[in-house]
């Protein structure tokens, strides 16, 4: 059976460290802390991880849910937030919501049964009223890509509204001035920011909005194809789209192609993630990049002041950034 003193050498500290740790007697700084507590798991010193005090008594889990885990941008994060937290002794324990509200529900409660040391959501859709309530049960939260005024810095996120606005920003200082739009769904804050963000681009290059030229989709692919379908029955003219994801992105693709319009002779096109199937599409798409290992970074970052109430930077709303491929054409070309 492991001691104490087998619990200091594996951590690098003093046996009168892990005491005071086990008996939160007095101040250890924070990085002794997790040595000690990760020490404990790796060494199953139930005796000493039984007696630490409510504050410093983990159990080295941290949930995370998401819509979707076959999704390819929540699979990154995942991923990236995992590699985070094993430097520090801590496993996830991940569930899907799949993309639904009152599954999203159960997929919370069920590890706050497991009582991880501190949940990460997603872009869900559950409501403000039931993320304030999990707040208030003194679980750690962080929450990506949704944001809640009363719960301000427990929120990830990026710039969704500057990502739109570059987006079609780029397409406008490359000829277009009629450029389509599949937008994500508008329940969803993100989607409606990116949304205005296009809208906001045309406004200030003194173009007027069409809403003939827009049409919502899912994130999707299947969405993205039959979203296009869409625009080309209305007999809107126009030589460019802004798809709001890359998946709906490469489905509109192949409706353009299905109608024999190639990409981007004919129609250029822009998405939105920085999907990684874009470096294998013909042509690769120029999209927007959302900087997910900085998102898993700065969750992870955020976690860990929380579990030791030291208070840290972190950045709040990151910014995205273009990613040019070969999908936009400028007209200047054909000039």
């Amino acid at each position: 059976m492991a001691t104490i003193r087998d619990v200091s050498q594996r951590a690098g500290v003093s046996a009168a460290t892990v005491s005071r740790v086990i008996n939160g007697t007095s101040h250890v700084c924070h990085d002794k802390k997790l040595r000690i507590e990760k020490a404990i798991r790796e060494l199953n010193y139930k005796r000493g991880f039984t007696r630490l005090s409510p504050r410093l008594n983990r159990n080295g889990g941290i949930g995370i849910v998401v819509p979707e885990l076959g999704g390819p941008i929540y699979a990154s994060i995942f991923q990236s937030i995992e590699e985070c937290f094993r430097q520090f002794g801590y496993h996830i324990i991940a569930t899907s919501g799949s993309n639904d509200s009152s599954k999203q529900k159960e997929s919370v409660e069920y590890l706050l049964s497991r009582r991880v040391d501190a949940i990460i959501l997603c872009n869900l859709d559950l409501d403000d009223d039931y993320l304030m309530e999990i707040e208030k049960r003194g679980v750690p939260l962080v929450i990506l890509n949704h944001y809640v005024p009363e719960l301000s810095e427990s929120c990830i996120s990026i710039d969704h509204h500057s990502g739109g606005r570059i987006a079609t920003q780029y397409l406008l200082n490359n000829g277009h001035t009629q450029i389509a739009c599949i937008s994500g769904p508008q329940n969803k804050a993100g989607a409606r920011a990116r949304l205005q963000g296009y809208k906001d681009a045309l406004t200030s290059a003194n173009i007027e909005y069409n809403n003939d030229l827009v049409c919502e989709g899912d994130y999707l692919e299947a969405s993205g194809a039959k979203a296009m379908e869409r625009i080309l029955k209305r007999k809107q003219p126009f030589t460019a789209v802004f798809a709001s994801n890359d998946r709906m992105a490469f489905g509109a693709m192949q409706t353009l192609r299905k109608h024999g319009l190639s990409v981007p002779e004919d129609v250029s096109l822009l998405g939105f993630d920085n999907w990684s199937f874009n470096q294998y599409i013909t042509p690769g798409i120029t999209t927007i990049n959302i900087p997910l290992k900085e998102m898993a970074s700065e969750t992870v970052q955020l976690i860990l002041q929380k579990l030791s109430k030291k208070p840290c930077s972190v950045d709040f709303v990151l910014q995205p950034t273009l990613v040019i491929r070969d999908s936009v054409q400028s007209l200047a070309v054909h000039s």
